[in-house]
């Protein structure tokens, strides 16, 4: 999504635009919109009766404003999903963290689980009684490894501090390709058929370290050190004199940052994973020879007819994106099994790579859903205020941090006013950060990227793409969720800055892709109705992000057209922002014969939004939006003299493509079309003499000699053109201006006194002169 700020209109409102035009000066910001709308049209409004000014959008009531959306989406109340599932506790069950019969462990058995594996049941000194789940890995799962890991940097070092201190602690984070590394590193010392790990994140390793017969003879062991836990010198040395007592080895697992010990230094190897790319060669390697054997029918295939592919696989512009926005071992094993079944067809890549789509969004959920690290009895607001974190963490994905948490802390308000009625919730100060907020658990795709130390620091998504997938999750997983956030997304367009507010309309339309009836007619329709010009620029950026999806065109375009046709103002104005996006853009021919429409009617006369339109759709229909401005500078009417110049001024603060990117666009060719200079010409004099245009078009003027005092070929052209706009009532208020700009500007005092003729009007051709 486009993140930038909406580009500023000539007069007092602006209209829409999903992009900010290449600009050669920047533009002013515009005064708010001033005036009164109209009451709406009863018959744009099916199903809705009129709603009391405190629960209008922005207003602040989040109650009242749910309640009047359902009503208008005509849709059922979802109801109230705040209770919780007590489902998993009994009357009779325990009391935790009693005291136990023993304050040591006590080895209560062991019981056979399969063909390799072990349980093993401890009981712990609270009389708590758990079991940990010991597997062993294969000779053949090993031999696969061998095939498919990719030798990081770390591995000798750390292998010769296992081999020495016989326990290693590997720092990395989770789905890197750690525990592969630490498998591969225990085969090494103890052989194939001696490697096992040991996983219950119930148990820290200094409880594990008391246990006596939990390490195997001659055995190679893997442990993972909780997330609530970091790792000590005493850990570490119970375990040493484990592993020496049964001559094992062990490889710790863990996902902390550097550790200020230093004493744990000899002990520490920190890991950096394996380049993404070398991993997808190796493994799409390994699978296509597999799967799909030899290409060229060789008897002895040694893989090289497969190369080829595994280099277009690499230099693929969509596969390279997903292995950037993934590049997580765990992650790219997943790529390289949908590319082994990839026939190469471009056309079918969006096939293969389906699967990893529908995996991110259940990642997502499972995100979302995680409740197992809050500590409820501390801070029951603990889980819905994470849930709200993550939602606007991705929901302003580039935008800095303080925005994100305003928004969050706006969407727990709203949320806590649909469970308790009590907008105001109760909250530590200090809670687990945004790392904590953010962490996906099991070692799933992380929701942040890595943080790169910009300032702001901002909202970074590891990959752009999940904010659609936790759109779909909270939207179709979560029926209460609906409501607020429609809510939230409205009370950001209402009160948060340009870009939170462009972001959260931008949401609401993509929102209007999985619900058109219920965004449109409880949102929408609303916003292009307000008096706000907010809210009208608002709806115009929602529809331009709905408009993506083909089968809403048709019912947008009608939507739209009935704004022009009805007798509200403020939807007129809407409607003309409308037309200055991708709508608009669609079908040009019927766009500029709306805006004739529009131009005709006495309630657009100080809106710029009209000529904001005929500026964006100049670049996709330039000869057509051309004849349309000289048409309209030729007319009677006045206020269609007044848009063709307003829309004259903005198209003339553009700059043009390449190999011009120095020159005014409307000199330069735009898809083979060049406005002639003799119209070009007479659109400068409406635009310069008209009193509503002339102050910024004299400005746009300034900056075109500007920029030929850099180009030479420029300047002859500058100077041949307002040497014809200079003409009849005009001359005498050039001087004026070409006096002040001939101080610094030579292609000025060229207009001033051109070579051979006198000066304009008669002036002096000493620029010194005082005017």
């Amino acid at each position: 999504m486009n993140t930038d700020p909406p580009a500023n209109g000539d007069e007092k409102n602006t209209a829409a635009s999903d992009g900010t035009p290449d600009h050669p000066v920047t533009e002013e910001k515009s005064s708010p919109d001033p005036g009164e709308a109209a009451a709406p049209d009863p018959a744009e409004q099916p199903g809705r009766s009129p709603a009391p000014d405190p629960s209008g959008p922005g207003q602040g009531d989040a109650r009242n404003r749910m309640n009047q959306i359902r009503a208008s989406g005509a849709k059922p109340d979802p109801g109230d999903s705040g209770g919780k599932d007590e489902s998993w506790h009994h009357a009779d069950d325990p009391v935790r963290g009693g005291t136990g019969p023993d304050p040591v462990f006590s080895n209560v058995g062991q019981t056979v689980y399969g063909d390799h594996a072990m349980l093993i049941n401890i009981q712990l000194p609270d009389g708590r009684r758990i079991t940990l789940l010991r597997s062993q890995r294969t000779r053949a799962e090993l031999l696969e490894t061998d095939h498919t890991s990719v030798m990081v940097a770390c591995f000798d070092d750390a292998l010769e501090r296992l081999r020495d201190k016989r326990v290693v602690v590997l720092r990395g984070g989770v789905g890197t390709g750690r525990r592969t590394t630490a498998e591969l590193m225990l085969r090494h010392v103890v052989g194939l058929d001696r490697v096992v790990g040991i996983e219950d994140p119930e148990v820290t390793l200094t409880q594990l370290a008391r246990q006596e017969g939990l390490l195997l003879k001659d055995h190679g062991t893997v442990l993972e050190l909780p997330a609530s836990e970091a790792v000590t010198i005493g850990t570490l040395r119970a375990f040493e004199l484990l592993a020496r007592t049964d001559s094992a080895y062990v490889v710790i697992l863990d996902g902390h940052g550097d550790t200020a010990d230093p004493t744990l230094a000899q002990h520490t190897v920190d890991y950096t994973p394996p380049p993404p790319e070398n991993v997808l060669r190796r493994h799409l390697r390994r699978l296509l020879l597999r799967q799909r054997g030899c290409a060229d029918s060789h008897a002895a295939c040694d893989g090289d007819c497969w190369e080829k592919f595994i280099d277009r696989c690499v230099a693929h512009d969509g596969i390279a994106t997903e292995l950037a926005a993934h590049p997580r071992p765990r992650q790219t094993v997943e790529l390289a099994q949908s590319l082994a079944g990839w026939s190469g067809a471009d056309e079918e890549l969006g096939i293969a790579l389906g699967g990893l789509r529908r995996r991110r969004r259940d990642v997502v959920a499972r995100l979302l859903k995680q409740d197992s690290a809050e500590k409820v009895l501390e801070d029951p607001q603990a889980a819905p205020r994470r849930q709200a974190f993550q939602l606007a963490y991705a929901a302003l994905h580039d935008l800095p941090l303080a925005d994100v948490f305003d928004a969050s802390e706006l969407l727990l308000g709203i949320l806590q006013a649909v469970e308790s009625g009590a907008e105001r919730p109760l909250r530590v100060v200090f809670d687990g950060g945004v790392d904590q907020m953010l962490h996906a658990w099991g070692g799933e795709s992380p929701l942040a990227a890595a943080e790169t130390g910009e300032q702001p620091r901002r909202a970074r998504l590891a990959d752009p793409r999940l904010l659609f997938d936790v759109l779909d999750v909270v939207w179709h997983d979560f029926d209460g969720v609906r409501l607020p956030l429609l809510v939230w997304l409205e009370e950001l367009v209402f009160t948060r800055r340009d870009e939170v507010r462009r972001r959260a309309a931008q949401i609401t339309g993509w929102l209007a892709t999985y619900d058109f009836d219920e965004v449109c007619n409880g949102m929408l329709r609303q916003w292009a109705a307000d008096e706000r010009g907010t809210g009208r620029q608002a709806a115009a950026w929602a529809l331009h992000v709905a408009a993506y999806d083909d089968r809403l065109v048709a019912r947008i375009q009608g939507r739209v057209l009935s704004w022009v046709r009805s007798a509200n103002p403020a939807l007129h104005d809407t409607a003309a922002r409308v037309y200055s996006t991708r709508i608009g853009r669609l079908a040009p021919a019927d766009t500029l014969r709306e805006l004739r429409t529009l131009a005709s009617r006495d309630d657009l006369n100080g809106s710029a939004s009209v000529a904001r339109a005929l500026m964006d759709l100049y670049p996709v229909a330039p000869e057509e939006t051309w004849r349309t401005l000289v048409a309209w500078n030729d007319e009677d009417l006045h206020r269609l003299r007044v848009h063709a110049a307003r829309g004259m001024t903005l198209l003339g603060r553009l700059a043009g493509p390449a190999p011009h990117e120095g020159w005014p666009l409307l000199l330069t060719a735009v898809e083979g079309f060049t406005p002639e200079p003799a119209e070009l010409a007479a659109l400068w004099r409406g635009a310069l003499g008209d009193p509503t245009t002339a102050p910024r078009s004299w400005k746009t003027l300034h900056m075109w000699l500007q920029l030929g005092d850099e180009d030479p070929v420029l300047a002859d052209l500058l100077v041949a053109l307002f040497s014809a706009v200079f003409v009849g009532r005009l001359v005498g208020r050039s001087r004026f201006y070409l006096r002040d700009w001939s101080r610094q500007s030579a292609t000025a005092r060229r207009l001033l006194a051109p070579p051979g003729a006198a000066a304009v009007g008669g002036a002096t051709t000493d620029p010194s002169q005082p005017a």
